[in-house]
């Protein structure tokens, strides 16, 4: 059960990590246009 807790975790971190990169970029890449 814990050993699920943390993938699920790692998991969250993961998505939750590309959203904000992603964001990060493409509010670059408007800006420079």
């Amino acid at each position: 059960m814990l050993e699920a807790f943390f993938i699920t975790l790692m998991v969250l971190v993961a998505v939750g990590t590309t959203a904000f990169t992603g964001l990060v970029v493409v509010k670059l890449y408007q800006g420079q246009r």
